[in-house]
């Protein structure tokens, strides 16, 4: 019972709610990996430069995260 109470703590919620933006964006991306084969030139290379940029943001979050 007590497991089920730590997964409700603030450090748990806002360890979440820091991946949350990352989870919708991702989501949101689904229909360009879907039809990627379509996309102009131009349009993978701006997809490309934006999940690097959000692999540099996770990074970013993941070394302001205070240790346990």
């Amino acid at each position: 019972m007590q497991q089920f109470l730590e997964l409700g703590s603030p450090k748990h919620l806002l360890a979440a709610l820091r991946i949350l933006p990352l989870i919708i964006t991702v989501v949101l991306l689904a229909p360009a990996w879907f039809f990627w084969i379509f996309l102009p030139e131009g349009r993978q290379k701006r997809v490309i430069d934006l999940v690097k940029q959000l692999i540099e943001w996770t990074r970013a979050t993941r070394d302001e995260s205070p240790s346990s």
